[in-house]
Protein backbone atom coordinates (compact mmCIF):
# COMPACT_ATOMS: atom_id res chain seq x y z
CA UNK A 1 0.00 0.00 0.00
CA UNK A 2 1.37 3.37 -1.00
CA UNK A 3 1.74 6.05 1.70
CA UNK A 4 -0.71 8.96 1.80
CA UNK A 5 0.19 12.39 0.45
CA UNK A 6 0.37 15.06 3.16
CA UNK A 7 -0.12 18.80 2.97
CA UNK A 8 3.34 19.26 4.48
CA UNK A 9 4.89 17.36 1.56
CA UNK A 10 3.05 19.58 -0.90
CA UNK A 11 4.26 22.69 0.94
CA UNK A 12 7.86 21.47 0.64
CA UNK A 13 7.32 20.77 -3.07
CA UNK A 14 6.07 24.30 -3.71
CA UNK A 15 8.96 25.72 -1.68
CA UNK A 16 11.45 23.80 -3.84
CA UNK A 17 9.78 25.09 -7.00
CA UNK A 18 10.00 28.67 -5.70
CA UNK A 19 13.59 28.51 -4.41
CA UNK A 20 15.14 26.11 -6.91
CA UNK A 21 16.66 23.71 -4.39
CA UNK A 22 16.03 21.59 -1.32
CA UNK A 23 18.50 23.45 0.88
CA UNK A 24 16.86 26.81 0.17
CA UNK A 25 13.42 25.25 0.55
CA UNK A 26 14.42 23.85 3.93
CA UNK A 27 15.48 27.32 5.11
CA UNK A 28 12.21 28.80 3.85
CA UNK A 29 10.19 26.16 5.71
CA UNK A 30 12.41 26.28 8.84
CA UNK A 31 13.24 22.57 8.74
CA UNK A 32 16.35 20.54 7.98
CA UNK A 33 17.41 19.72 4.43
CA UNK A 34 17.18 16.02 5.25
CA UNK A 35 13.54 16.45 6.29
CA UNK A 36 12.72 18.01 2.92
CA UNK A 37 14.66 15.35 1.03
CA UNK A 38 12.90 12.54 2.90
CA UNK A 39 9.48 14.13 2.37
CA UNK A 40 10.10 14.43 -1.40
CA UNK A 41 11.22 10.82 -1.63
CA UNK A 42 8.02 9.75 0.13
CA UNK A 43 5.94 11.99 -2.12
CA UNK A 44 7.47 10.50 -5.28
CA UNK A 45 6.85 7.01 -3.91
CA UNK A 46 3.25 7.88 -3.03
CA UNK A 47 2.55 9.34 -6.49
CA UNK A 48 4.73 6.78 -8.32
CA UNK A 49 6.26 9.54 -10.43
CA UNK A 50 9.62 11.33 -10.66
CA UNK A 51 9.25 14.98 -9.62
CA UNK A 52 12.86 16.22 -9.76
CA UNK A 53 16.09 15.89 -11.66
CA UNK A 54 18.66 16.16 -8.92
CA UNK A 55 22.12 17.59 -9.67
CA UNK A 56 24.85 19.28 -7.66
CA UNK A 57 25.03 22.30 -9.96
CA UNK A 58 21.43 22.69 -10.98
CA UNK A 59 19.90 21.92 -7.58
CA UNK A 60 16.51 20.26 -7.94
CA UNK A 61 14.93 20.79 -11.35
CA UNK A 62 11.26 19.96 -11.74
CA UNK A 63 10.29 17.40 -14.35
CA UNK A 64 7.20 17.96 -16.50
CA UNK A 65 5.27 15.80 -14.05
CA UNK A 66 6.79 17.78 -11.18
CA UNK A 67 5.56 21.06 -12.64
CA UNK A 68 2.04 19.66 -13.00
CA UNK A 69 2.01 18.25 -9.50
CA UNK A 70 3.33 21.58 -8.16
CA UNK A 71 0.47 23.43 -9.84
CA UNK A 72 -2.02 21.04 -8.28
CA UNK A 73 -0.23 21.32 -4.93
CA UNK A 74 -0.70 25.08 -4.92
CA UNK A 75 -4.44 24.57 -5.44
CA UNK A 76 -4.61 22.10 -2.56
CA UNK A 77 -2.69 24.40 -0.20
CA UNK A 78 -4.91 27.35 -1.14
CA UNK A 79 -8.04 25.25 -0.59
CA UNK A 80 -6.79 24.09 2.81
CA UNK A 81 -6.07 27.68 3.81
CA UNK A 82 -9.53 28.77 2.72
CA UNK A 83 -11.07 25.85 4.61
CA UNK A 84 -9.35 26.91 7.81
CA UNK A 85 -10.42 30.53 7.36
CA UNK A 86 -13.98 29.44 6.62
CA UNK A 87 -14.12 27.20 9.68
CA UNK A 88 -12.77 29.96 11.91
CA UNK A 89 -15.32 32.42 10.57
CA UNK A 90 -18.11 29.92 11.20
CA UNK A 91 -17.06 29.66 14.82
CA UNK A 92 -16.84 33.43 15.21
CA UNK A 93 -20.07 34.25 13.39
CA UNK A 94 -23.08 34.69 15.66
CA UNK A 95 -25.56 33.89 12.91
CA UNK A 96 -26.24 30.26 12.06
CA UNK A 97 -27.38 27.06 13.75
CA UNK A 98 -26.70 26.04 17.35
CA UNK A 99 -27.49 22.48 18.41
CA UNK A 100 -28.22 21.88 22.09
CA UNK A 101 -29.26 18.83 24.07
CA UNK A 102 -31.32 18.35 27.20
CA UNK A 103 -31.89 15.58 29.71
CA UNK A 104 -35.50 14.71 28.85
CA UNK A 105 -37.23 15.09 32.28
CA UNK A 106 -36.02 18.69 32.69
CA UNK A 107 -36.48 19.73 29.05
CA UNK A 108 -39.94 21.33 29.51
CA UNK A 109 -38.57 23.53 32.30
CA UNK A 110 -35.53 24.80 30.40
CA UNK A 111 -35.58 24.40 26.62
CA UNK A 112 -38.68 26.49 25.74
CA UNK A 113 -37.69 29.34 28.05
CA UNK A 114 -34.08 29.33 26.87
CA UNK A 115 -34.92 29.29 23.16
CA UNK A 116 -37.70 31.89 23.40
CA UNK A 117 -35.79 34.42 25.50
CA UNK A 118 -32.53 33.92 23.60
CA UNK A 119 -34.42 34.44 20.35
CA UNK A 120 -35.47 37.91 21.41
CA UNK A 121 -31.86 39.06 21.82
CA UNK A 122 -30.18 36.87 19.16
CA UNK A 123 -32.77 36.24 16.44
CA UNK A 124 -30.00 35.46 13.94
CA UNK A 125 -29.16 32.21 15.80
CA UNK A 126 -31.21 29.13 14.91
CA UNK A 127 -31.31 27.01 18.09
CA UNK A 128 -32.25 23.35 17.57
CA UNK A 129 -32.51 20.77 20.35
CA UNK A 130 -32.59 17.04 21.04
CA UNK A 131 -33.77 15.22 24.18
CA UNK A 132 -32.39 12.03 25.67
CA UNK A 133 -31.20 10.20 28.74
CA UNK A 134 -28.23 11.52 30.68
CA UNK A 135 -25.78 9.07 29.03
CA UNK A 136 -27.24 9.79 25.57
CA UNK A 137 -26.92 13.55 25.89
CA UNK A 138 -23.34 13.26 27.12
CA UNK A 139 -22.52 11.10 24.10
CA UNK A 140 -24.10 13.72 21.83
CA UNK A 141 -21.79 16.32 23.33
CA UNK A 142 -18.71 14.16 22.89
CA UNK A 143 -19.46 13.16 19.29
CA UNK A 144 -20.31 16.72 18.25
CA UNK A 145 -24.04 16.28 17.68
CA UNK A 146 -24.66 18.95 20.34
CA UNK A 147 -22.44 21.81 21.42
CA UNK A 148 -24.20 22.54 24.73
CA UNK A 149 -26.65 20.61 26.90
CA UNK A 150 -28.82 20.99 30.00
CA UNK A 151 -27.88 18.24 32.47
CA UNK A 152 -28.01 17.33 36.12
CA UNK A 153 -24.65 17.49 37.89
CA UNK A 154 -24.73 13.79 38.58
CA UNK A 155 -23.10 10.75 36.98
CA UNK A 156 -21.21 12.94 34.50
CA UNK A 157 -18.19 11.59 32.62
CA UNK A 158 -14.79 13.23 33.03
CA UNK A 159 -14.78 14.67 29.48
CA UNK A 160 -17.71 17.00 30.14
CA UNK A 161 -17.13 20.54 31.44
CA UNK A 162 -20.03 22.24 33.23
CA UNK A 163 -21.24 25.44 34.81
CA UNK A 164 -24.11 25.48 37.32
CA UNK A 165 -27.30 27.22 36.22
CA UNK A 166 -29.34 26.71 39.38
CA UNK A 167 -29.58 24.49 42.45
CA UNK A 168 -32.97 23.91 44.04
CA UNK A 169 -34.11 21.94 47.03
CA UNK A 170 -36.47 19.09 46.11
CA UNK A 171 -40.15 19.31 47.00
CA UNK A 172 -42.70 16.71 47.95
CA UNK A 173 -45.81 16.24 45.78
CA UNK A 174 -49.07 15.51 47.57
CA UNK A 175 -52.71 15.10 46.51
CA UNK A 176 -54.85 18.12 47.32
CA UNK A 177 -56.79 16.27 50.03
CA UNK A 178 -53.67 14.99 51.82
CA UNK A 179 -53.46 15.53 55.59
CA UNK A 180 -50.20 17.52 55.15
CA UNK A 181 -51.27 19.52 52.10
CA UNK A 182 -51.76 22.75 54.04
CA UNK A 183 -48.39 22.62 55.79
CA UNK A 184 -45.68 25.14 54.79
CA UNK A 185 -43.08 22.35 54.61
CA UNK A 186 -43.04 18.61 55.13
CA UNK A 187 -40.48 16.29 56.69
CA UNK A 188 -39.83 13.11 54.73
CA UNK A 189 -40.20 11.07 57.92
CA UNK A 190 -43.85 12.15 58.15
CA UNK A 191 -44.54 10.26 54.91
CA UNK A 192 -42.52 7.16 55.72
CA UNK A 193 -45.54 4.84 55.99
CA UNK A 194 -47.19 6.04 52.76
CA UNK A 195 -46.69 4.77 49.17
CA UNK A 196 -43.87 6.50 47.30
CA UNK A 197 -44.15 7.24 43.56
CA UNK A 198 -40.66 7.25 42.04
CA UNK A 199 -39.85 9.18 38.89
CA UNK A 200 -37.83 6.33 37.41
CA UNK A 201 -35.64 8.04 34.80
CA UNK A 202 -31.89 7.65 35.43
CA UNK A 203 -30.27 9.14 37.43
CA UNK A 204 -33.41 10.10 39.37
CA UNK A 205 -33.50 6.92 41.46
CA UNK A 206 -29.85 7.43 42.43
CA UNK A 207 -30.53 11.02 43.50
CA UNK A 208 -33.74 10.34 45.44
CA UNK A 209 -31.97 7.51 47.22
CA UNK A 210 -29.52 10.10 48.61
CA UNK A 211 -32.48 12.12 49.91
CA UNK A 212 -33.88 9.10 51.75
CA UNK A 213 -30.42 8.18 53.02
CA UNK A 214 -29.93 11.71 54.40
CA UNK A 215 -33.20 11.33 56.31
CA UNK A 216 -32.18 7.90 57.59
CA UNK A 217 -35.12 6.25 55.81
CA UNK A 218 -35.51 3.35 53.41
CA UNK A 219 -36.80 4.15 49.91
CA UNK A 220 -39.56 1.68 49.00
CA UNK A 221 -41.23 2.72 45.71
CA UNK A 222 -44.83 1.57 45.38
CA UNK A 223 -44.98 2.80 41.77
CA UNK A 224 -42.38 3.71 39.18
CA UNK A 225 -43.29 6.37 36.63
CA UNK A 226 -41.28 6.97 33.48
CA UNK A 227 -42.50 10.57 33.09
CA UNK A 228 -42.96 13.56 35.35
CA UNK A 229 -46.62 13.99 34.39
CA UNK A 230 -47.44 10.35 35.11
CA UNK A 231 -45.90 10.67 38.57
CA UNK A 232 -48.01 13.79 39.22
CA UNK A 233 -51.14 12.05 37.93
CA UNK A 234 -50.64 9.11 40.28
CA UNK A 235 -50.19 11.51 43.18
CA UNK A 236 -53.28 13.50 42.21
CA UNK A 237 -55.32 10.30 42.33
CA UNK A 238 -54.19 9.68 45.90
CA UNK A 239 -52.04 6.66 45.04
CA UNK A 240 -49.02 8.00 46.91
CA UNK A 241 -46.65 10.92 47.26
CA UNK A 242 -43.68 11.79 45.10
CA UNK A 243 -40.68 14.13 45.00
CA UNK A 244 -39.44 16.50 42.32
CA UNK A 245 -36.67 19.02 41.81
CA UNK A 246 -38.42 20.98 39.06
CA UNK A 247 -41.62 22.78 40.04
CA UNK A 248 -44.34 23.47 37.45
CA UNK A 249 -46.38 26.65 37.79
CA UNK A 250 -49.67 24.71 37.59
CA UNK A 251 -51.05 22.81 40.56
CA UNK A 252 -53.14 20.29 38.63
CA UNK A 253 -52.51 16.97 36.93
CA UNK A 254 -53.44 16.44 33.29
CA UNK A 255 -56.80 15.16 34.57
CA UNK A 256 -57.43 18.46 36.33
CA UNK A 257 -56.93 17.06 39.84
CA UNK A 258 -55.04 19.07 42.46
CA UNK A 259 -51.36 18.38 43.13
CA UNK A 260 -49.82 20.25 46.06
CA UNK A 261 -46.09 21.04 46.09
CA UNK A 262 -44.42 21.58 49.45
CA UNK A 263 -40.71 22.06 50.32
CA UNK A 264 -38.99 19.30 52.23
CA UNK A 265 -37.91 20.54 55.64
CA UNK A 266 -34.39 20.18 57.00
CA UNK A 267 -31.08 19.90 55.15
CA UNK A 268 -31.72 17.99 51.95
CA UNK A 269 -29.24 16.86 49.24
CA UNK A 270 -29.70 18.68 45.94
CA UNK A 271 -28.64 17.96 42.36
CA UNK A 272 -27.79 21.17 40.47
CA UNK A 273 -28.87 21.76 36.89
CA UNK A 274 -25.80 22.54 34.78
CA UNK A 275 -24.92 23.50 31.24
CA UNK A 276 -22.38 21.06 29.84
CA UNK A 277 -20.07 20.86 26.83
CA UNK A 278 -17.23 18.66 25.61
CA UNK A 279 -14.02 19.44 27.47
CA UNK A 280 -10.91 20.53 25.65
CA UNK A 281 -12.60 22.36 22.80
CA UNK A 282 -13.42 25.98 22.16
CA UNK A 283 -17.05 27.04 22.06
CA UNK A 284 -18.36 28.96 19.08
CA UNK A 285 -19.52 32.52 19.66
CA UNK A 286 -23.11 31.31 19.29
CA UNK A 287 -22.58 28.78 22.09
CA UNK A 288 -20.80 31.33 24.29
CA UNK A 289 -23.68 33.79 23.84
CA UNK A 290 -26.29 31.11 24.60
CA UNK A 291 -24.40 29.95 27.69
CA UNK A 292 -24.10 33.50 29.04
CA UNK A 293 -27.79 34.11 28.38
CA UNK A 294 -28.85 30.93 30.20
CA UNK A 295 -26.64 31.70 33.20
CA UNK A 296 -28.34 35.07 33.58
CA UNK A 297 -31.85 33.82 32.85
CA UNK A 298 -31.84 30.86 35.22
CA UNK A 299 -29.95 32.72 37.94
CA UNK A 300 -32.81 35.23 37.97
CA UNK A 301 -35.29 32.36 38.17
CA UNK A 302 -33.30 30.88 41.04
CA UNK A 303 -33.47 34.15 42.98
CA UNK A 304 -37.27 33.97 42.88
CA UNK A 305 -37.26 30.53 44.55
CA UNK A 306 -37.54 30.24 48.36
CA UNK A 307 -34.19 29.88 50.13
CA UNK A 308 -33.60 26.47 51.67
CA UNK A 309 -30.81 24.63 53.40
CA UNK A 310 -29.30 22.13 51.02
CA UNK A 311 -26.28 20.03 50.19
CA UNK A 312 -25.45 19.54 46.53
CA UNK A 313 -24.85 16.01 45.29
CA UNK A 314 -21.47 15.85 43.56
CA UNK A 315 -21.00 14.00 40.23
CA UNK A 316 -19.78 10.92 42.06
CA UNK A 317 -22.93 10.83 44.19
CA UNK A 318 -21.45 12.28 47.41
CA UNK A 319 -23.05 15.30 49.00
CA UNK A 320 -21.01 18.49 49.17
CA UNK A 321 -22.15 21.36 51.33
CA UNK A 322 -22.27 24.77 49.70
CA UNK A 323 -24.24 27.97 49.39
CA UNK A 324 -26.35 29.09 46.44
CA UNK A 325 -24.28 32.22 45.88
CA UNK A 326 -21.08 30.19 45.55
CA UNK A 327 -22.72 27.58 43.32
CA UNK A 328 -23.99 30.26 40.94
CA UNK A 329 -20.63 32.05 40.94
CA UNK A 330 -22.03 35.25 42.36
Amino acid sequence: MRPNVTVRQLEYLVAIAETGGMTAAAKLCHVSQSAVSLAMAELERALDVRLFIRGSRRGAVLTDAGRQVTADARKVITAMSELGASARSLGQDLSGRLDIGCYAPIAPFHVPAAIATFGTVRPEVDVQFVEGTLPEIQNYLLDGRCELAFLYQQDLVADIDTVVLHDRQPSVLLPGHHRLARRRSVALAELNDEPFVLLDVPPSEHYFQTVFDAAGLEMRPAYRASSFELARALVARGLGYSMAVQQPAVDQSLEGLEVVTRPLSGTVPTTPVVMGWAAGGRLTRRAEAFLAHCRTTFAMTEQSQPTARATSVAPGGRAARGTRSRILGR
